[in-house]
């Protein structure tokens, strides 16, 4: 009986000692992931968090090391898109919580809220749909139905339907959170903006042009609340916006929000970007719906200009960095290119032409003048008869 209680003491005691060599390899291991990991290098971060999950395999099973290894293990697969492996690690996370701290602890609701995001990245829309009602279900229960916890859940519901194309499951989902967030922060709370968005989105999609109108221009009156009539944060509500109403052939509410558009997008960007070319490519179509087209050639030939421009100005400073490279002949060959691509000429890219056209002759300059070769035979000019 001695001898099986002193074999039990000295197994306990190397276990023990065993835990106390291994414990102390862990916090390295976890650093070299954790600045793996930062470099975006999310394979030598999960060779070194495997690692740590060896020793910590080691430690008592309720040592909060493995589920914080578990967890970051989960972070470091989903970085690197390995979806199925990173859901592998978070039930394992979620199961160590549960099994020490309880299934009614708060923070196994965040956990499968990164399962959900998991589904939905691998897909699984109705497991997603599960996982997520799981979620629901434990924050009504904390917070009451009437919480943000919950509006977002809705939300979050939303967005899965939307994905399975599922629209009229989507629109309740949507609905309810609205009524949520109302209910608590009022009508020009700032929360509503993602739902009314994605309802607006909805409906231009089903063309429900109507209730568009009301989801935009109710965001509009929230966003111009919070930044004021000239901030690029209008710009795609104005957009969604101008839309409905074409849609409605309300084009006197329309070619109005169509401006302003472009005023955004210049105001934002400058004059001379893409993004003010896409804006003016959709006045052209909205012009042209209504047989104007004068107005609707006027917008694509701008739009065309600020193209052009902005390629030219691309090739420009191609050329600049062939020059600095000494490479001549590309320099010479990317200019003329360049005047082939502005013309024919135009104000918005007069001054790129008048560029190119002068580096050209700048180069013409550079080039040696051809002397005629060394051992050539004098020319004698012709005795007179």
């Amino acid at each position: 009986m001695f001898i099986r209680i002193l074999l039990a003491a000295l197994a306990g005691a190397l276990s023990f000692a065993q835990q106390q060599e291994t414990a102390p390899a862990i916090p390295p291991l976890l650093d070299s992931a954790n600045a793996s990991y930062m470099k975006g290098d999310y394979e030598a971060a999960r060779q070194s968090l495997l690692q740590s999950w060896d020793l910590a395999q080691q430690s008592p099973p309720e040592d909060p090391v493995r589920y914080d290894i578990l967890k970051r293990l989960t972070s470091a697969r989903t970085a690197a898109g390995e979806f199925a492996d990173a859901d592998n690690f978070l039930q394992m996370a979620i199961a160590w919580r549960e099994s020490t701290v309880g299934k009614d602890d708060p923070k196994i609701a965040d956990d499968l809220l990164l399962d959900v995001g998991l589904c939905r990245g691998m897909k699984d829309y109705p497991r997603a749909l599960i996982v997520l009602g799981r979620v629901l279900s434990m924050h009504s229960r904390a917070s009451g139905f009437d919480s943000r916890t919950v509006a977002d859940d809705f939300s979050r519901m939303a967005q899965i339907y939307m994905e399975q194309k599922k629209m009229v499951e989507a629109v309740t989902a949507l609905n309810t959170a609205l009524e949520i967030r109302t209910r608590l922060g009022g009508p020009l709370d700032y929360s509503l903006l993602g739902d009314l968005d994605r309802l607006g989105e909805i409906y231009i999609a089903q063309r429900e042009y109507e209730k568009a109108e009301a989801d935009y221009r109710h965001a509009l009156v929230i966003r111009e609340t919070i930044y004021g009539k000239e901030h690029a944060d209008l710009i795609a509500t104005i957009d969604g916006l101008a839309y409905a109403c074409f849609g409605q052939k309300k084009y006197d509410l329309a070619e109005p929000l169509y401006q302003r558009l472009i005023g955004l997008w210049i105001k934002s960007t400058g004059d001379d970007h893409p993004m003010v070319a896409i804006a003016l490519d959709k006045v052209s179509v909205f012009y042209a719906e209504q047989k104007k087209f004068d107005q609707a050639q006027e917008a694509a030939d701008r739009a065309n200009a600020i193209r052009t421009h902005f390629l030219g100005d691309g090739l420009s400073h191609q050329a600049t960095e062939a020059f600095a490279a000494g490479d001549k002949p590309l320099v010479t060959a990317l200019y003329q290119r360049e005047l082939k691509v502005l013309d024919p000429p135009n104000p918005l890219y007069d001054d790129l032409r008048a560029e190119a056209e002068g580096m050209l002759k700048a180069l013409a300059r550079l080039e040696p003048k051809k002397s005629a070769p060394k051992n050539a035979a004098p020319k004698i000019a012709p005795k007179k008869p």
